[in-house]
C-alpha cells in the first residue's frame, strides 16, 4: 500500500466534482496526474492512501472515495475527512495545470 499527497485538482459540474488530482511532495508541483476513477479503484481495492496537508498548521486529512446524490446528481468523486483546517480541504486546493 502506498501513500499520496494531493496537492492540486481539477474539478466540473455545477457541483464542482473532481475529475482530476495531482499528486506530488510538495504544494508547489506534481509529478502524477490521475483521473479520480483510478484514485477511487487505488483507495477501495489496492487499499491505497492519498491525502492533503495544511499549509497553516500541517495536519492531514484523508481523501476517501464518496458518490455525490444532490438533486438527480450521481457522480463517483472523492472527499476530504473533515477537519478544523480548511485549508487541506480538496475543494481548497490549487487547480492543476493538465500535464503536456
Amino acid at each position: 500500500m502506498a501513500e499520496y499527497q494531493i496537492v492540486c485538482v481539477n474539478t466540473e459540474h455545477e457541483h464542482r466534482h473532481i475529475t482530476n488530482v495531482g499528486t506530488g511532495p510538495n504544494s508547489a508541483l506534481y509529478d502524477a496526474y490521475w483521473l479520480v476513477a483510478d484514485v477511487r479503484n487505488a483507495i477501495d481495492v489496492t487499499g491505497d492512501t492519498f491525502y492533503t496537508t495544511s499549509p497553516s498548521t500541517g495536519d492531514r486529512a484523508e481523501a476517501y472515495s464518496d458518490n455525490c446524490n444532490i438533486g438527480g446528481c450521481i457522480v463517483e468523486t472523492i472527499r476530504s475527512t473533515a477537519d478544523e483546517d480548511a485549508d487541506n480541504n480538496l475543494d481548497n486546493l490549487r487547480e492543476c495545470r493538465p500535464p503536456r
